[in-house]
């Protein structure tokens, strides 16, 4: 590890500068960071320009005012990475994008339907940047894992390791800067927020670690998996910490993976809230009060009250939806009736917020692609199944995969990537040796 940071020093230092510069000078730092992209770009350093990108957005989550520039420059940083895309076309689309052509239907749908939304502006910037995101990241990882995935892949473990390890530190350091009503969250501007990055890591470095086993010590895996339940359990997450366990579990037995696995998975999923309802009397038995929160268990910590607030809405516009944003805007405009009754924040459920967003139509469209993709991938990698899993029970309690411009839904395009590209040389197992091209002709 020391001699490969000594081989990467400069862009580890360059990291360091964008997040000093951002926060001592706010505007200056666009300047800085646009023309280091550019630099990078020069010099091909794609698996760089990205990792860079999903630490803005990383950035941009935290409540905290020094890293309001993260904020204002994720979108800058959308629009430059789609000019290096576009002006390297030639260099990184080879092959085709099977994960964006199944969402195409999607997308032209949620075109069509922005003349609808009450903030057109916003929605036409959410549509193209959650199209773009879908169309760049794939391109360019399968580019990067074609080219230099070993570089690549100790490249964002060192660096995500680092952001991790030094949220865990700031915990010792400073507890108001690291916690958020008595719970941790890191460097991130909520706990939820925290576990949910934390899991989406989870996912994608186990991806690594099958796909190419020899890549990492067994030292360095150990040592990552302490750092993931850490976060998870110091966050007091419920759902991402359950959903990490639902992904282990389902990943290693394989009679889980087929039809009886769905089964139970769907079992799990229905019965989850009903469950957390009825875990009191369990809990105070056991004495983890204080980490189930058990004053946030009656009411699902606001999310029974987002989710028939969303539905009522649904009754309004079933079959088309507002547009991208309309959500968000929606629950906006109706901050302080949803506070009264003991909720902040948004619907809580993806699912139903590509309802609001985009119909029922659109949600069709959304979750067949959603399915087809894992279905696909299934076929060339032997855990795509429990990380749909995993990512279906996140999301059916957040919504974060409606939004491009969070660390989440980047997270997951790299690990879905990882999974159709990712290969070990040194192993000859036909499942650590997927054939992209199988999947796309599926």
């Amino acid at each position: 590890m020391a001699i490969y940071l000594k081989e990467n020093l400069a862009f580890f230092l360059l990291l360091i500068l964008w997040t000093v510069v951002g926060i001592y000078t706010g505007l200056a730092s666009y300047a800085l960071i646009g023309v280091s992209i550019i630099a990078l770009m020069s010099k091909e350093k794609y698996a760089e320009i990205l990792l860079g990108f999903w630490l803005i957005l990383m950035f941009s989550d935290s409540h905290f005012h020094i890293f309001d520039f993260a904020k204002s420059f994720k979108p800058a940083y959308m629009s430059i990475m789609a000019f290096v895309v576009v002006v390297h076309r030639n260099r990184i689309m080879k092959g085709n994008n099977m994960i964006f052509q199944l969402f195409i239907p999607f997308f032209v749908w949620s075109f069509l339907i922005m003349y609808r939304s009450p903030e057109l502006s916003t929605t036409v910037q959410k549509t193209l940047s959650y199209a773009f995101l879908f169309y760049s990241i794939p391109f360019l990882m399968r580019f990067l894992l074609t080219e230099k995935q070993s570089q690549t892949f100790r490249t964002f473990y060192f660096i995500i390791m680092s952001y991790l390890v030094i949220g865990l530190v700031m915990r010792y350091v400073d507890q108001d800067f690291s916690h958020l009503v008595g719970r941790f969250r890191g460097i991130m501007g909520n706990p939820n927020g925290l576990g949910v990055l934390t899991l989406m890591i989870a996912l994608l470095f186990d991806t690594i670690f099958n796909k190419v086993p020899s890549q990492f010590s067994r030292q360095e895996k150990i040592f990552f998996w302490i750092v993931i339940f850490l976060n998870l359990i110091l966050s007091q997450s419920r759902s991402s910490l359950f959903a990490l366990l639902l992904y282990l579990f389902f990943s290693n037995f394989k009679i889980l993976k087929g039809f009886i696995g769905f089964l139970v998975f769907m079992s799990i999923l229905f019965s989850y809230q009903l469950v957390m309802n009825n875990l009191p009397f369990i809990i105070e038995t056991l004495g983890l009060q204080e980490f189930f929160r058990l004053d946030t268990l009656e009411g699902g910590s606001g999310r029974l009250i987002a989710w028939t607030f969303a539905w009522e809405q649904i009754q309004e516009d079933f079959f088309i939806g507002g547009g991208f944003n309309y959500t968000e805007w929606f629950y906006g405009e109706n901050y302080n009736f949803l506070s009264n009754l003991g909720h902040q924040g948004n619907a809580h459920n993806s699912w139903l917020t590509f309802w609001l967003d985009t119909g029922l139509i659109g949600l069709i469209l959304y979750v067949l692609a959603f399915i087809l993709m894992f279905i696909r991938i299934a076929k060339v990698y032997f855990n795509a199944i429990p990380v749909m899993y995993a990512i279906i029970f996140s999301v059916s309690l957040e919504s974060w995969l409606t939004a491009s411009l969070n660390p989440f839904t980047v997270a997951l395009l790299l690990t879905l990537s990882v999974m159709l590209y990712g290969h070990d040389k040194t192993s000859i197992e036909p499942e650590s040796e997927p054939i992209p091209e199988q999947a796309e002709e599926a």
